[in-house]
């Protein structure tokens, strides 16, 4: 699969795969802060860098310079390994050799044998991979620049999203398939969508969700030159919620060979630990995700997700 990836052209060492549940059980200081740190001023380096490469609020040179600011270069790959080195955050890391994908050989996931697993982190009460930050700002910029900028909509997004999946950020270099990386994507389209506004929110029309973090104003009120501001921080309980997490909104599997590995794997995790690790682990973070994403779900959703109940929420 690897060598399908390369004959594409794809990059396969681009992706990244997480183990939600080994070591579940052990405790992680809350990262919300510090990330939202770490990104508040990448935002604000992005506006300086934005004014002083324009005089005249081109958006075009703001989304340059934010994403310069937030990685360079500007792939997901690389946030990722940063935040995987950030000795500031409480991490939970977890080996390949250690995890639930042991079994898999070189060929079934080839990216975790060449790079490992990435980080875990804790964001409020979720738990999720540092992955998932690059897809919220890399392929969440993707999303929102085939969605809005080029003007293909929303379902034309999640089809390329899914398509990637298929391909070469899942089934191609992990063997997995994450529904979580998905709606990281979704949300980061998100984010994107309201740097600087203009556009309505696809599932939030309030006042308040919708003000931009950056705005435009003249310098000097009724005259100068237009410049941008920081209207708004990001607040990352904006976007994420249990469904970011791999063992609450469950990954699909390239074949059912390597499905029955990772299975097995985590069933023996469950009677070692004795948790039920059956997915979905939330069922009414589910519930939620169904009533947030509404006609969305489906295609950001695990099955299992989407077909859960209950109000049990296991920690």
């Amino acid at each position: 699969m690897l060598l399908v990836a390369v004959i594409l052209g794809l990059p396969p060492a681009q992706a990244a795969e997480v183990d939600s549940y080994t070591d579940r059980q052990l405790p992680l200081r809350d990262a919300r802060y510090a990330l939202e740190a770490r990104f508040n001023r990448a935002l604000a380096a992005g506006v300086v860098e934005a004014n002083r490469n324009d005089e005249g609020c081109d958006r075009e040179t703001l989304y340059d310079s934010v994403q310069e600011a937030l990685a360079s270069p500007f792939i997901g790959h690389q946030i990722a390994t940063d935040l995987d080195q950030d000795t500031g955050l409480d991490r939970l890391q977890v080996t390949r050799e250690q995890s639930i994908y042991r079994d898999l050989g070189w060929l079934d996931n080839p990216s975790v044998h060449l790079k490992d697993l990435v980080a875990l982190v804790r964001v409020g009460d979720t738990r999720l991979g540092v992955d998932k930050f690059g897809h919220f700002f890399v392929e969440g910029w993707s999303f929102f620049e085939k969605a809005f900028l080029k003007g293909k909509g929303i379902d034309d997004a999640i089809d390329w999203g899914e398509f990637t999946e298929r391909t070469y950020f899942g089934n191609y270099t992990t063997g997995i398939y994450s529904y979580a990386d998905l709606v990281a994507n979704f949300e980061g389209m998100r984010f994107w969508l309201r740097l600087t506004g203009g556009s309505v929110d696809p599932i939030d029309d309030g006042w308040l969700a919708n003000r931009p973090y950056v705005s435009c104003h003249r310098r000097f009120w009724l005259f100068g030159e237009r410049r941008w501001y920081l209207s708004r921080k990001l607040r990352l309980a904006d976007y994420v919620t249990p469904v970011w997490d791999e063992a609450v909104n469950c990954s699909a599997f390239r074949n059912s060979e390597i499905e029955a590995w990772v299975q097995q794997r985590i069933a023996g995790l469950g009677k070692a630990t004795g948790v039920d690790y059956s997915c979905s682990m939330m069922p009414a973070a589910c519930t939620a995700a169904r009533q947030r994403y509404g006609d969305y779900a489906p295609h950001l959703l695990h099955p299992s997700c989407l077909a859960a109940t209950g109000s049990h929420l296991p920690q």
